[in-house]
């Protein structure tokens, strides 16, 4: 079989290894006749089986920690890291098997530390050619010396002159534990090289009004912050995850970030608001009376961004919950709201898209992160998002609802953030995602869920977690990921679940790039929640990367499985 010749310069964040194949391969599957009840996992039997070597048990527990891969050490290999509780972290060869020099420590040891909570970021900051991986930690208390901190460590484990960074924290007025919440790394200076960028809790809860609560940082990589930076906002502090993309088309990010009160926010290079931001979050923008009327909060929130209709204007999407002073503040339902770059609500959300009421649990809620794909190959990008009422919805870019999954079934569960990828062989994205048990009272029931475009469920979903123990933290509270890591040109799905299990599916499916649009936590390991254009995965993700194709022959096809700037050797 003749095949395709392809040629390239690339300057990708974060996918490439190259693999050829001569023909598609999809698999089939006997599929559920019920939907799964709380049976307990170790009598599910897997469809599919674990990547050799996984899963594995080192770390503590696994919170928003999204797997990353990447080649880590310049061998032309993957591999994968996982942050923890207890704030290290980890790192395996994609046989499983530990890295040399790991996990790396944020405090004294790897048991009884604070925590990292969300997913680590990884880019090269210095410009040397290799990775950084960049991590932020809660602290142990609130006093200087003891908060939370910004590490970005060296591919080799040590760390970049400069860090770690210790955030600020109102000692008169914060509420709390001091905490870096979310990291980044992108262009925000506009100098071809990236920042680093983090949210953190500093607030003045106990007493509201405008005072010095800075917790939106923009450093360089030797530690000096960007001028105009760390940002603030009256009281409120950041608990959820933050983003950065080119929201004014002047070729680098603005970080975007919704804080724990009715306002969102996007801040320039000089860390100054854009122009009509921040963005009050009333329900409706026609019924704004403080007191009476309802109004939508980002305490946990996770904005992405992409140009959803295609018409070069890039949108931000956001999820809150919603609270009604009428019902004494109580959060009464999700709402799920698109804005213009100029501040205004998008074409078709003038009012919000809602879920079906109240949260399912009453303990403290998971981010309700977007992700954006195009699923039926229209053009556009649908938004996909788990509620915590239960469901997970898909929205067209005009506001109409395109499927929503019951994957609740009545119980106490909450769902990671999804990502969207091919993992059915089949040709067309799918969409999977995690559940835990907040109050752990349905730990039997968590999964990890897989759905087609059109929102069925696929053959041989969810898959069953087996290695939980005995701990009340179990399921899935982080973004899977999914990535080529053994080279082999298949897909794996990792998972890090809330009970410190590291899992690695081996699926039969080929793992094709153009079918990726939204791979892992924030669609790259970068972490901004930044979408490619439909139909981008090979095109290049920031200014100054280039990507040449030079094709010829009608038979057989060659699929770039893109997992970072490395080749898989």
């Amino acid at each position: 079989m003749s095949q395709n010749r392809v040629s390239f310069k690339v300057g990708i964040p974060f996918f490439l290894s190259l693999v050829v194949l001569v023909a598609l391969v999809q698999f089939s599957g006997q599929r559920t006749a019920e939907a799964i009840s709380a049976t307990a996992a170790a009598e599910l039997v897997q469809a599919f089986p674990y990547q050799t070597g996984f899963p594995r048990t080192e770390p503590k527990t696994i919170e928003f920690a999204s797997p990353a891969v990447t080649d880590l050490n310049g061998d032309n290999r993957l591999e994968v890291l996982v942050a923890d509780g207890s704030g290290c972290v980890y790192a395996w060869d994609g046989a499983g098997q530990p890295l040399p020099g790991f996990p790396w420590k944020s405090g004294s040891a790897c048991s009884g530390m604070p925590r990292i909570n969300g997913p680590l970021a990884i880019g090269d900051v210095d410009g040397d050619g290799q990775a950084e991986v960049v991590a932020g930690t809660r602290g142990t208390g609130n006093a200087p010396g003891a908060r939370g901190r910004v590490f970005v460590w060296n591919h080799d484990g040590t760390l970049l002159p400069g860090w770690p960074r210790e955030m600020d924290w109102n000692d008169l007025y914060g509420s709390g534990i001091a905490e870096v919440y979310s990291v980044a790394v992108a262009n925000v200076s506009g100098d071809g090289r990236l920042e680093i960028v983090a949210g953190t809790s500093n607030n003045a809860a106990n007493e509201p009004g405008d005072h010095d609560t800075r917790n939106l940082y923009a450093w360089h990589v030797d530690g000096s912050s960007l001028p105009g930076y760390p940002t603030w906002y009256r009281s409120a502090g950041i608990w959820g995850l933050i983003g950065a993309a080119d929201l004014t088309g002047d070729g680098y990010a603005e970080v975007i970030a919704g804080r724990d009160h009715i306002y969102v926010h996007a801040y320039d290079a000089n860390g100054q608001q854009l122009a009509n931001w921040p963005i009050r979050t009333y329900l409706y923008p026609d019924k704004t009376k403080w007191g009476i009327d309802p109004y939508v909060e980002f305490t946990r929130n996770a904005p992405a961004m992409g140009d959803l209709d295609d018409n070069g204007t890039v949108e931000t999407v956001i999820v809150g919950k919603v609270r009604d002073p009428l019902l004494a503040g109580a959060t009464v339902n999700s709402a799920v709201m698109v804005l213009l770059p100029n501040g205004q609500r998008a074409p078709g959300w003038f009012s919000p898209q809602l879920g079906n009421g109240a949260p399912i649990g009453d303990s403290f809620s998971p981010n309700q992160a977007p992700a954006l794909a195009d699923l039926d190959g229209d053009g556009q990008l649908e938004i996909v998002v788990t509620l915590t009422d239960g469901t997970v919805r898909a929205y067209r870019a005009g506001g109409t609802l395109m499927w929503q999954y019951d994957y609740a079934q009545g119980l106490p569960l909450y769902a990671s953030e999804p990502v969207i990828g091919d993992v059915s062989g089949d040709g067309q994205v799918d969409v999977v995602f995690g559940t835990f048990s907040p109050d752990g009272s349905a730990n039997g029931a968590v999964r990890v869920h897989g759905l087609a475009a059109n929102g069925n469920p696929l053959p041989e979903f969810p898959l069953a977690l087996t290695h939980e123990g005995g701990s009340d933290k179990q399921g899935v509270r982080a973004a899977p990921t999914l990535a080529d890591l053994d080279c082999d040109g298949d897909v794996e799905i990792l998972v890090g679940s809330w009970g410190g299990t590291l899992y690695a599916w081996d699926l039969p499916a080929r793992y094709r790039p153009d079918l990726m649009p939204w791979p892992t936590s924030r669609q790259n390991n970068q972490r901004t929640a930044a979408a490619a254009a439909p139909n981008a995965a090979l095109a290049t993700a920031r200014s100054g990367d280039n990507l040449t194709l030079a094709a010829s022959g009608a038979a057989g096809t060659l699929y770039l499985p893109i997992i970072t700037q490395r080749t898989c050797g």
